[in-house]
């Protein structure tokens, strides 16, 4: 068995684990000389430069543009970028499960597959409060105590607001909005609402599309050309296409060993890891999934539920948010005179915030695969028998619909000039679960929907049926409504961070109750739903964590930690 030992290790290369790994690897050059920060990653290097001992599958050539992601739907490729988690039970009709969840795989984590939209949070997103009213959020966070560090995580990812025209050419074409986005504005008009463009992690892209396979341009700002290639600089390691399994207390270096398999070459190998500090930054799922397999080894006052310990009442891997996300597929009419063109640059490029206020939610154009439609994740591309019905299991396909056979052949041949995919993000009750299936595989579930979010995502598919008719269209059956199955890819929660153990898994700087130096800094430990992409925030709370350790501000120092 391979044995490596490192003063910190960093398990994932997300939004969450690339801020610390650039920030924390910085702190150990210039202030901690000798000590170490590797960052192990469950995927692969897309780019080949970070480790080169982890070449691509059949050893694959970097394409032109420097990296291995390819314009491709191809089942194989996309495993390689991306995961569902599901649930394997099916809790509904036919078997159907209660939610899927996607997740980018891969140095880089989400930044690989997302759609580059940075929202910073809206203020009440972060004043929701639990059934005993207190408020979810521990009292360091706020929309205001975080706005400087979303600046500078906007700084850093090069964030910039579209525009709709290019203002007599002093805006340059990739930064205007789509074809997509104009079509979904004029919606928006006809039905008394306003779309505005959004703001993007994303510089002088191609406008060639293809952002959620991985983009290969440089436009796309995904993790490896910030925050990683700053850890990189510093003088971080990197290890990938290996899975932790487990962590346990121990170890030569007095903190934790880590245990898990070396994929690298296509060869399984076990490997060891000794170290002192840990921080697991997995995503939502993989980081709950982590500490669900690693929990027999954490017992009495070093229990990571604490929540179930003092008052019977599971946290860990609990409260896992959706953040709102509800999606629908329609077509616009043939004769409105606008190409959609859905196929085309930027996957999402605008919004439309006019039903926040009263309803707590946000719609969003985007591209949605025809192969992502096809297997039923977001939407059908089938009518439904009741166009006007909401909620859970509330229609199904008119009759004569199939998602097979001529018709549907044809409307996927309409699928880049007529298509048009809608969702929102909405403020959720944390109805979601994780828990560990066969082979101690993760799963999620969404077992029951409380009235709340269910009034959000009704009066959410209401609008966005509108906004289609407007268009002289139809809106399409949904998966929620069809099968009862809700979809995200932006999970959050699971091990939330509170100011009590009793309510959380970490405290408001990631570390878990009762086991110092034993970090979550991710989207696992946000409390509760954004309403807004929530790669930004995610960004932001590490780096309120990364400025903590490195100064020693309300919580220990990493220096005193590592002495």
């Amino acid at each position: 068995m391979n044995v490596v030992h490192s003063d910190v290790v960093i398990v994932g290369s997300g939004f969450g684990g690339a801020v610390l790994a650039a920030r924390l690897g910085e702190h150990v050059r210039d202030a901690l000389p000798g000590r170490t920060v590797l960052v192990v990653e469950k995927g692969g290097d897309h780019t080949g430069a970070f480790d080169p001992s982890a070449p691509a599958p059949d050893h694959e050539p970097l394409n032109a543009q420097g990296n291995h992601f390819r314009q491709s739907l191809a089942p194989a490729y996309l495993a390689r970028v991306a995961e569902v988690a599901t649930d394997t039970a099916g809790a509904l009709a036919d078997g159907a499960p209660t939610l899927n969840v996607l997740a980018g795989v891969g140095l880089g984590g989400g930044s690989n597959v997302y759609a580059g939209v940075s929202l910073r949070a809206p203020t009440v997103a972060f004043a929701q409060t639990d059934p005993a009213g207190r408020r979810r959020w521990p009292a360091r966070y706020s929309r205001a105590a975080l706005d400087p560090l979303y600046a500078r995580v906007e700084a850093e990812l090069r964030v910039t607001r579209l525009a709709w025209t290019d203002a007599g050419g002093a805006i340059p074409r990739w930064q205007l909005a789509t074809k997509r986005d104009l079509v979904f504005a004029e919606g928006c008009r006809r039905i008394g609402a306003t779309a505005v463009p959004l703001k993007l992690a994303a510089y002088d892209d191609a406008n060639e599309g293809w952002w959620s396979q991985g983009q290969r341009f440089r436009g796309r700002q995904n993790l490896t050309m910030n925050y990683l290639a700053r850890a990189k600089a510093a003088g971080v390691r990197f290890q990938a296409d290996s899975e932790v399994d487990r962590v346990a207390p121990g170890g030569d270096l007095g903190g934790y060993v880590l245990t898990g398999t070396d994929r690298r070459g296509g060869v399984e190998r076990p490997f060891e890891i000794h170290a002192r500090v840990v921080v697991v930054a997995g995503g939502a799922v993989g980081s709950t999934a982590l500490l669900l397999r690693s929990e027999d080894d954490f017992t009495g006052a070093r229990a990571l539920d604490q929540g179930r310990e003092r008052v019977g009442a599971r946290v860990l891997g609990r409260h896992l948010s959706g953040n709102g996300d509800y999606g629908v597929t329609g077509v616009v009419g043939d004769d409105l005179g606008l190409d959609v063109e859905t196929y085309k640059s930027k996957p999402i490029g605008s919004m439309c915030p006019s039903f926040f206020r009263e309803h707590g939610f946000l719609v969003l154009p985007f591209y949605a695969e025809p192969l992502y439609l096809a297997l039923g994740r977001i939407s059908t591309l089938q009518r439904p028998e009741r166009p006007t019905a909401l909620g859970r299991w509330s229609t199904g396909p008119a009759v004569g619909e199939r998602d097979w056979g001529l018709a549907y052949k044809r409307r996927l041949a309409r699928f880049g000039g007529r298509m048009l995919s809608m969702g929102c993000l909405a403020l959720d009750a944390s109805e979601g679960e994780i828990r560990l299936g066969a082979n101690d595989r993760a799963e999620v579930r969404w077992p029951v929907t409380d009235p709340a979010t269910e009034a959000r995502w009704s009066a959410a598919a209401d609008v966005m049926r509108r906004i289609y008719e407007a268009l002289g269209g139809e809106m399409f059956l949904d998966g929620y409504r069809k099968d009862g199955t809700v979809n995200t890819s932006h999970p959050l929660g699971g091990c939330r961070m509170a100011e009590r153990p009793e309510d959380g898994v970490v405290d408001p700087f990631g570390e878990s109750f009762g086991n110092k130096n034993l970090f979550v800094v991710d989207g696992a430990i946000i409390p509760s739903s954004l309403a807004a992409n929530p790669s930004l925030t995610v960004a932001a709370v590490a780096e309120s964590i990364a400025d903590a350790l490195v100064a020693g501000q309300g919580t220990e120092a990493l220096a005193s930690r590592l002495a």
